[in-house]
């Protein structure tokens, strides 16, 4: 069988919304909502809350039983990337558990609104299709496009952020964009530890709808609505 390792980053040191992570949305907080979901898969996996928080890891201890490692504090700060929390802890969790995973799979509690089959499309992508990684995305509104943004130069003149020479007269001659949003990010470990980077070699698109990633206290109460509104259906 094939090990999955899934990862879900959960630093305590959120500036937007205080403890973010473990804010309720919808009669659940955000990280057990993300532990929860992997865990309702049923697959061949561990599942590895990233935390420097040990109030994090108690705040799941029912759910799973989380390796007991800590974020050390070089990978604490606001400006850590994704690829060292993931590095770190795959490296962590082969150790502790000895077993050799196929595919690593990040999960930010952020995106409560995220379905199974988004994960399970990602994880698909590494272990069926051959991909080295595969990143959820949505379509971003043209009206949005990167050729449309502006900025301020360091004249503080009003100039298009990318260096574009032709001017974009309609919408019909734009690309389609997308972002990320943070449902599911997948990755092979040779990807993760060589090239470090989702975004090189065979990269899988996977599409979803229009999900929120949480940064304000609006989005979250938009988020608990919506959950609400579906667990009624």
């Amino acid at each position: 069988m094939d090990n999955i390792l899934f990862v879900i980053p959960a630093r305590s040191g959120s500036k937007g919304i205080k403890d973010k992570n473990i804010r309720y949305c919808a009669n659940e907080t955000l990280l057990r909502r993300s532990v929860q979901i992997c865990k309702s898969l049923d697959l061949p996996s561990d599942i590895y809350v990233s935390t420097d928080s040990q109030l994090y890891l108690d705040h799941i201890k029912d759910l799973i039983d989380n390796s007991p490692i800590l974020r050390p504090d070089y990978l604490s700060g606001d400006l850590i990337g994704d690829i060292e929390v993931l590095t770190h802890a795959f490296y962590s969790c082969e150790t502790f558990y000895k077993k050799n995973y196929k595919c690593i799979v990040m999960v930010q509690p952020t995106c409560p609104l995220r379905k199974k089959e988004h994960l399970v499309q990602s994880i698909n992508a590494i272990l069926l299709e051959n991909y080295d990684s595969a990143v959820t995305c949505q379509k971003v509104d043209k009206k949005y496009h990167p050729l449309k943004s502006l900025t301020l130069n360091e004249s503080n003149k009003l100039t298009h952020f990318l260096d574009n020479k032709d001017e974009i007269i309609a919408r019909q001659q734009l690309k389609e964009t997308f972002i990320r949003n943070g449902a599911s990010y997948a990755i092979t470990p040779k990807q993760l530890c060589e090239d470090k980077t989702f975004f090189k070699g065979n990269v899988k698109l996977i599409l979803t709808g229009q999900l929120l990633s949480i940064d304000t206290i609006e989005e979250l109460e938009l988020c608990e609505k919506i959950l609400i509104q579906n667990n009624n259906k």
